[in-house]
């Protein structure tokens, strides 16, 4: 199985039919979302990235990280193709995204989080699997759909 990890812009034709899945698995999860549109000025360097992963060049998944304050980043928009969970390509990403995060030369950042839904299983299972702890919600009015988890990186 080759899975190959890259960045790329958010608006690209690849990160855009993803982020639409997720935007669309969202709203059938919990009658809503956010916006399918990711900021790229948020996803480039040096305040953030997005990464898209590819099984046998096929996009399969996406994720970025984006500075969220000073020594801290927050990863959004993950996503992996239904069809392609369970093979560790979630977890790639992640991992990637964090090395991003702490790199010097990009966020620096000392602490990653993030909020995931409440009915996304495998997305806190992963989190959890990480290393990430449970931290009160740090958006506002999400503590119904959201559980939030943080990591120390650096």
């Amino acid at each position: 199985m080759t899975i190959t990890i890259e960045p790329a812009s958010p608006d690209s034709a690849p990160a855009q039919r993803l982020l639409q899945a997720l935007h669309t698995e969202q709203i059938e999860l919990y009658g809503h979302a956010d916006p399918a549109e990711a900021v790229i000025a948020e996803f480039t360097p040096p305040h953030g990235v997005f990464l898209l992963a590819y099984f046998e060049k096929e996009p399969v998944g996406c994720g970025g990280i984006r500075t969220f304050a000073r020594g801290v980043a927050e990863v959004r928009k993950m996503f992996v193709r239904p069809d392609q969970r369970g093979s560790g390509i979630g977890r790639r990403i992640l991992a990637d995204l964090e090395k991003f995060a702490a790199d010097p030369e990009l966020i620096g950042a000392k602490r990653i989080r993030l909020e995931t839904g409440i009915r996304n299983t495998s997305a806190i299972g992963l989190y959890d699997s990480s290393g990430y702890a449970a931290i009160d919600s740090y958006v506002p009015g999400r503590t119904e759909v959201n559980v939030a988890r943080e990591k120390q990186i650096g």
